[in-house]
């Protein structure tokens, strides 16, 4: 009778007979961490957002708002992929443009896809599969912005404003931006790399220059303590009356016996004053200044991971989409300035 009981045991409950009893319990499943929910002030109220398991609220790479192509003739943006920091496993999202009562002007709903090799990134594209337009077509101040599970995580404010061409002999209009394409620029070197290049990435309009000038030839000038230490390697043209994104503009070193990239390691030798000037033919049209200091270059107050509110959040990383220079996406570090009055 006991005999019995010990095999029914056996094959009931996983058991094996050898001078005891041992009982095999089935694992447990891995149960995936759960969302944490931040609550954190911004303009509008509060946000309550699910966040990363580390804790980082999501937030859109600011320059992937800011480089959405635009279209002169209507005052229309085009919606591709909008990068993201701190993924928060795929919420629901939307592109809106709002009027700054908050009346919406126009939304694309967003589907969330991961990047592989990179889980604090991913990207926003369109949820219909194809690249979203939206138009505004009318002069004004508007916000663009994305919202995850329904509240803002970043928000860019601008201006729309339309010019009317009065030749009789070449009619038509144009709608032009203004906002922070004209403040922001940033520096960006590949993360984890201290010999790569240093490069400069800006903005420009052909409104930036002097009265009469036409086509000229524009170069980056960085100055330490005063001092020019690197220019840029070949000018630029602008051509357009909107903001053009000129990006990974590399600076060189007149070093002897040859000439040097500029890397970060360089830049940071010395504390001090560091000023980017940019010259159109030669004349200077705007300048960027920072400055570095304990050996690091410093960055604005909106780059650091703790700012609020966080819709003005701008990510000291991001995934460079663009850059297949060395076979696959590039992380890199951005350190953002801004114009001088």
């Amino acid at each position: 009778m006991l005999f019995t009981l010990l095999v029914w045991l056996g094959i009931g409950f996983g058991v094996e007979v050898s001078g005891q009893i041992t009982i095999k319990l089935p694992r447990p499943k891995p149960q995936p961490i759960p969302a944490v929910v931040s609550t954190a002030a911004t303009p509008t109220g509060t946000t309550s957002v699910a966040v990363s398991p580390q804790g980082n609220v999501p937030a859109i790479e600011y320059d992937s708002l800011l480089n959405m192509r635009f279209y002169e003739a209507n005052g229309g943006f085009l919606v591709e992929g909008l990068e993201v920091v701190f993924p928060s496993g795929g919420q629901s999202a939307t592109f809106a443009i709002t009027r700054r009562n908050g009346e919406v002007v126009a939304s694309v709903p967003l589907r969330y896809e991961p990047l592989e090799k990179f889980p604090a990134f991913g990207v926003y594209r369109p949820a219909s599969g194809n690249p979203g337009t939206v138009r505004v077509g009318q002069s004004g101040d508007y916000v663009m912005a994305v919202k995850i599970a329904g509240e803002t995580v970043t928000s860019v404010p601008f201006s729309l404003r339309e010019e009317v061409n009065s030749d009789p002999f070449n009619p038509g209009r144009k709608f032009v931006r203004d906002g922070q394409w004209g403040d922001l620029a940033f520096f960006s070197q590949v993360t984890d790399d201290p010999d790569a290049m240093l490069h400069f990435n800006f903005w420009m309009s052909t409104r930036e220059l002097p009265a009469g000038m036409r086509r000229p030839k524009v170069t980056l000038h960085l100055l330490a303590n005063g001092k020019e230490v690197a220019a840029s390697r070949g000018p630029v043209v602008p051509d357009t009356l909107d903001w053009y994104f000129y990006e990974r503009k590399e600076l060189i070193m007149e070093t002897q016996p040859k000439q040097k990239w500029l890397n970060l390691g360089d830049l940071t030798k010395q504390d001090g004053e560091i000023v980017v000037v940019v010259k159109a033919d030669g004349k200077p049209i705007k300048s960027y200044k920072t400055h570095v200091s304990g050996g690091k270059l410093q960055t604005l107050d909106r780059n650091r991971l703790d700012f609020n509110p966080r819709t003005d959040f701008i990510s000291p990383r991001y995934v460079d989409l663009t850059d297949r220079s060395r076979s696959d996406y590039t992380m890199r570090d951005m350190f953002w300035v801004k114009k001088l009055p």
